[in-house]
């Protein structure tokens, strides 16, 4: 019975215009702002940049959980009195007894205007491919009950078909961002994005259900002194997508173990961070990454305080990344965007 209520209501989920549609999100937003603000591709220490992640969600309440992958690639160009930034950003997510699957890719582009030697301003677009499919082959219902085991061969007495169901649209976003140098040390960071601006339709049948659109603000922030080996690292994000709303405030903690090389450059900081960020009325948020010479893995852990945690147990999801950054060898003095 357990799987027929999650399979019917991952299905009822898809195929009616409910109020709970919801779009992605991670707990290591501040991780790839690309992923989130196509007008942040570009800004990061270095000049090429990799990114990819995993988040495992809800494992306690179902035996097909909510699986979530994602890559990104972005770079920046010098053009102008600026640059421009772009990239590709890959998105999947697989959950339920229905695979009900979401996939999509983003190509992010922008151009930073340079508003002075330590502080940019940049516009960018998003153009998108986004595609929903699901398995309606796998359902149950209580029709096909045996008394012992449920026999699909039955005639389930319902309209929606067994068979395989996939549709996607063209999508599109767009978004606004700021960064500039407090001092040599600190920096911050605001961006406010949006996506799903055609509120495209992806219904599977004739019923019209169309995507809410997203609307995000996202602010992050680097502050340390010198001769410190400590940074302290705020991030927020808060998104409003149709009835539903999600905000994250939270801060990472970094601990330098080892700094540049004075001269060479060969050498590049070695450090430890941890975080503990609060998903407001769901989730304490606590992680640890390792930032070395250009690479960045890191681990976070959801503890769910809201009453979903009944289910759950408080394991609310896991989620896992790795980055490197590429750095061009350049002459000393050169400007660096963080």
């Amino acid at each position: 019975m357990k799987k027929v209520i999650l399979s019917v209501g991952v299905l009822l989920g898809c195929v009616i215009n409910i109020s709970a549609q919801q779009d992605k999100h991670f707990s290591m937003f501040y991780a790839s702002k690309s992923q989130i603000n196509p007008a942040s591709a570009g800004f990061f220490e270095g000049d090429f940049q990799l990114f990819t992640n995993f988040r495992n969600q809800w494992t306690k309440v179902s035996d097909n959980p909510f699986r979530t992958f994602s890559g990104a690639f972005d770079t920046r160009i010098e053009a102008g009195n600026g640059f421009l930034g772009t990239g590709i950003n890959f998105y999947n997510d697989v959950s339920g007894d229905t695979k009900y699957t979401v996939t999509q890719v983003i190509v992010p582009i922008n151009y930073a205007i340079k508003l002075n030697r330590t502080s940019h301003l940049s516009f960018g677009l998003a153009p998108s491919f986004y595609q929903r499919s699901l398995k309606t082959t796998n359902v149950t219902w209580d029709s096909q009950w045996t008394g012992v085991d449920f026999n699909t061969g039955l005639n389930s007495g319902e309209a929606i078909p067994s068979q395989n169901l996939s549709v996607g649209k063209f999508d599109l976003g767009a978004g606004i961002y700021y960064q500039g140098d407090l001092s040599k040390y600190s920096w911050i960071a605001f961006g406010v994005s949006a996506s799903h601006l055609t509120k495209q339709k992806i219904n599977y049948f004739d019923i019209d259900n169309g995507l809410y659109r997203l609307l995000s603000f996202q602010a992050y922030g680097s502050f340390s002194q010198n001769n410190s080996n400590f940074t302290l690292k705020p991030s927020a994000i808060a998104s409003w997508q149709g009835p539903n709303a999600y905000y994250v405030i939270g801060s990472g903690f970094d601990f330098m173990l080892k700094g540049n090389s004075l001269h060479t450059g060969y050498f590049q900081r070695t450090s430890i961070e941890f975080g503990t960020y609060f998903r407001v009325k769901d989730a304490l948020i606590l992680n640890a990454i390792f930032h070395s010479t250009g690479f960045s893995v890191g681990a976070s852990f959801d503890l769910n305080v809201s009453t979903l945690n009944v289910a759950t147990g408080g394991f609310g999801a896991m989620e896992f990344y790795l980055a490197y950054k590429i750095r061009k060898p350049r002459g000393l003095g050169a400007p660096s965007i963080h």
